[in-house]
């Protein structure tokens, strides 16, 4: 079978299946797309704050495991991603971020401090052996104490003890989304079926039947290989393989709040606040605000294989009402946030879906959101399924699906 006969199908027109599409593309295979929204990236990959983590948040993960992965994909990130798009990342980067350490933080300053040059040391290794730049800019990783009087204005010492000024970024997601969109349809080996909801794969002969609903009718087709990058729809559909979760794992839904105004450097510090359930400010300069206060913005937790249709469940009126409390708590924290004017109907409180192995909330020391190693591509065959873990990996795991398509890796056997 030649690359254009075998029929390959991606689950989920999010981030992931974009880029695992447009990269199996690029190397001779056609590839069908089925996204049960109307439109390709509007979800997770696109209401998410846009960090290229480089490992800093997850201090709690002791072995490194998870912060050495972050940065693996955080340093071929820029790299992969302009194969697929034009993508500019000086158009939508935001300021550099400041690390709050909250007074209720689970770690303090000291063991974040060692946490952080760690990081720095395990990127400087792999700029080394690369010869890559942390989103093509930068070659290096900082994150320096600041001495406690040049804290006034960026967090307030009521809730905050200590600041560090760091070289981790963001890139505005909804910029993202739009450009591999633009790249995802200018593509004539892509075949996108949007409003289509896989319901399940089956293995037939030699393949895998997919079942699916389309503007109210079922039909099934046959594909040769079948790349499952849903999210909230991810281990309802492989169950429908046989496959099961590693482990206990949990779906979330997380308000990440845009204020669609532009925005001076001097406006709103990029801010994370750690370590604990607290929240962001990133400053986008001309493409906006995000702003996230995850005790007020997580609104939904489950732990059954498919999330609630949280996105129809919220009225605009309770959806600006998360936003308002949110952004009433952050101003106690980011003073400049009081100074921050703008009309309420630049607003756009958004909501996604986060899916992760653990069913505690991050305010448990020992919660196993805290990781994010144990997730990236599982193989059954031809079957393939994703947990993507966080944006930051996303062009990382797309080229690792594709060699495995391409059978440069070996998969597991089907049990």
């Amino acid at each position: 079978m030649t690359k254009k006969e075998k029929r390959i199908a991606i689950i989920g027109a999010g981030g992931l299946g974009v880029c695992t599409a447009l990269e199996l593309s690029k190397r001779g295979y056609k590839v069908e797309i089925f996204e049960e929204h109307h439109t390709p990236i509007q979800k997770a990959s696109y209401a998410n704050e846009g960090k290229i983590h480089v490992g800093f948040i997850f201090a709690m993960d002791r072995s490194f495991q998870t912060a050495k992965k972050m940065l693996d994909g955080a340093i071929h990130f820029m790299d992969y991603i302009q194969r697929w798009a034009d993508i500019d990342p000086e158009e939508c980067i935001s300021t550099p971020f400041y690390y709050l350490v909250h007074k209720e933080s689970l770690l303090n300053a000291e063991q974040l401090n060692q946490h952080y040059q760690k990081c720095a040391d395990y990127f400087a290794e792999l700029h080394s052996k690369t010869q890559k730049k942390y989103l093509g800019i930068f070659d290096d990783l900082e994150a320096s104490l600041l001495p406690r009087n040049q804290m006034e204005g960026i967090g307030n010492p009521e809730f905050i003890d200590d600041v560090f000024k760091t070289s981790e970024y963001s890139l505005e997601p909804r910029y993202v989304a739009q450009k591999l969109t633009e790249a995802l349809m200018d593509d004539p080996n892509l075949t996108v079926h949007l409003s289509t909801k896989v319901l399940g794969v089956s293995e037939k002969e030699n393949g895998f039947k997919i079942k699916f609903e389309q503007e109210g009718e079922i039909y099934s087709e046959t594909f040769d290989e079948v790349v499952n990058t849903a999210w909230n729809g991810l281990l309802e559909i492989d169950r429908t393989m046989g496959i099961e979760p590693i482990g206990e794992w949990s779906h979330r839904y997380k308000f990440g709040n845009k204020i669609l105004i532009p925005l001076e450097d001097s406006d709103l510090p990029s801010a994370t606040m750690v370590l604990g359930p607290f929240g962001d400010t990133v400053n986008f300069r001309d493409k906006g605000a995000f702003c996230s206060w995850y005790p007020i913005g997580r609104t939904g937790w489950s732990t059954d294989y498919r999330a609630p249709e949280w996105d129809s469940m919220y009225s605009e009126q309770q959806r600006m009402k998360v936003f308002k409390d949110s952004f009433e708590e952050l101003k106690r924290r980011i003073p400049s946030l009081e100074r921050l004017n703008f009309p309420i109907e630049t607003v756009d409180p958004v909501g996604g879906v986060i899916l992760a192995l653990g069913n505690s909330d991050v305010d448990v020391e020992k919660s196993r959101l805290h990781d994010r190693f144990e997730i990236g591509l599982r193989s059954f065959g031809k079957y393939h399924t994703i947990d993507t873990g966080k944006y930051t990996l996303i062009p990382f795991l797309a080229m690792e699906v594709a060699d495995r398509v391409a059978g440069k890796k070996e998969a597991y056997a089907l049990s």
